[in-house]
């Protein structure tokens, strides 16, 4: 006869968290990224799948071990397959097992990290029983792939209570970081400065999801990222029924970052390669992709709100390398990848940002209260031709917004010209994106 052991769920709840305790925490990179230990708010950690965000938790779990002991610290991941199906049962299951190990009592307080918490239906009631019941004994750590997390129900239970960071691909400072390439504009040697400019082009090919960055041989990993992604995170939807136009709209997508979308132009497109769909679901799978933190968009510079509506967006992907799946070369996309480059980063700066139109365009219009910084992105301004151009569109928009500052962000030229009481500086992208320009945005 055979027997076969049955493992209750409390039971697989502890093993896991022994096996945890038991296992070394992997080899983890620095990030400029840093969640907060002081206080008791819960560390909300939301950001695109693959970005970096468990590795944040260990980073942080190693923080803790500076002077705690590891016991002091429980760590779950809700797609661990012995968690499967994950229900609200887990939640009392992880209070069980601190008490029946005395982890508040031994160490005074307890640090609890919940990786991919929103797999868990109403696991914001769960969340917000244990915060009010452990204020001051459990820290609480949380993470999800989707904006999700972050849901009107979360916001009302857990208001006042939590405090959120969005992790993003590398930065470029991260990016060089990861490969041992100094950035301290004071040790910028010739040689230094012009390696940096080598990794750019690698960076705006292949982009800075961690586990690319660090791949000798990226090119496989990233023409299968997007669609990895959008098989996780959208397709498993269950109300997704068409999935034939959310992977050719993504894929559409992906190829023309930084170009302005029309939802019923797009939906006119999709319906004339055979693929059915109306403008509501083209949005509503638009939104999707969003919550994804897949891809976002920027609306037209207006103070009415009928205009941002009614106009195009400017469609941006999260990140390079999942704008570049579809392709090995960056070609004739240097301009387009660069635009899609700095608006990721004022993204990641958390400023507000719109394109302005009136017969010329300019890329970015950063606004922080009342401050306006127009930004326009030109790959090579060499030409004359070119260079009249873009100025002319800079000029006019600072003209239209009475502003006597704007910059052109080059991938390599650095000058500076003024007119009529106006200057305009020429950044190069590398040093855009290493050096925080304090004046972006200023108040």
């Amino acid at each position: 006869m055979t027997f076969m052991m049955v493992i209750s769920m409390p039971e697989k709840v502890s093993q896991v968290i022994r096996e945890y305790w038991e296992a070394p925490l992997p080899s983890i990179k620095n990030r400029d990224i840093v969640l907060r230990l002081d206080g008791d708010l819960i560390n909300d950690i939301i950001g695109p799948r693959r970005a970096g965000k468990t590795y944040l938790m260990f980073l942080t779990i190693m923080r803790l071990l500076e002077e705690h002991k590891k016991e002091s610290t429980i760590y779950l991941n809700f797609e661990n397959r012995k968690l499967l199906p994950p229900n609200g049962s887990h939640f009392n299951d992880i209070i069980e097992f601190i008490h029946a190990e005395d982890l508040i009592e031994r160490f005074g307080k307890v640090s609890i990290f919940l990786d991919e918490v929103h797999r868990v239906n109403g696991w914001e009631r769960y969340v917000r029983s244990i915060y009010d019941e452990f204020k001051g004994k459990v820290k609480i750590f949380i993470s999800g792939s989707s904006s999700d997390l972050l849901g009107k129900d979360y916001s009302k239970l857990l208001t006042g209570r939590h405090f959120t960071i969005t992790v993003l691909p590398l930065s470029f400072k991260e990016y060089l970081d990861f490969k041992a390439i100094g950035t301290d504009p004071a040790q910028m040697t010739e040689s230094t400065e012009a390696r940096v400019k080598k990794e750019l082009k690698e960076y705006l090919k292949f982009g800075g999801f961690p586990e690319i960055v660090l791949n000798k041989d990226p090119g496989p990993m990233v023409a299968q990222l997007l669609t990895d992604l959008i098989s996780r995170d959208i397709l498993s939807r269950s109300n997704v029924r068409n999935k034939v136009a959310i992977e050719e709209f993504a894929n559409f997508l992906a190829t023309n970052v930084s170009s302005l979308l029309s939802f019923g132009k797009m939906s006119k497109y999709l319906n004339g390669m055979g693929v059915k769909i109306s403008v509501p679901t083209l949005i509503t799978y638009f939104k999707y992709m969003k919550d994804a933190f897949l891809f976002f968009d920027n609306t037209i510079f207006s103070y009415k709100i009928k205009d941002q509506m009614q106009n195009p967006r400017k469609i941006y992907c999260i990140d390079n390398g999942l704008a570049n799946s579809g392709s090995s070369d960056l070609g004739e996309r240097m301009g387009s990848l660069c635009e899609n480059t700095v608006a990721v980063e004022l993204l990641r700066r958390g400023l507000r940002t719109n394109y302005w139109k009136d017969g010329n365009e300019v890329d970015f219009i950063v606004r922080k209260g009342r401050v306006l910084d127009p930004i326009q992105v030109c790959y090579d301004i060499r030409s004359p031709i070119t260079k009249e151009r873009e100025t002319k569109a800079l000029k006019k928009c600072m003209d239209a917004l009475n502003v006597n500052h704007g910059r052109i962000i080059t991938y390599d030229i650095e000058a500076s010209e003024k007119a009529d009481h106006k200057r305009i500086d020429m950044v190069p992208l590398w040093k855009f994106l290493l050096n925080p320009d304090p004046d972006i945005g200023r108040t």
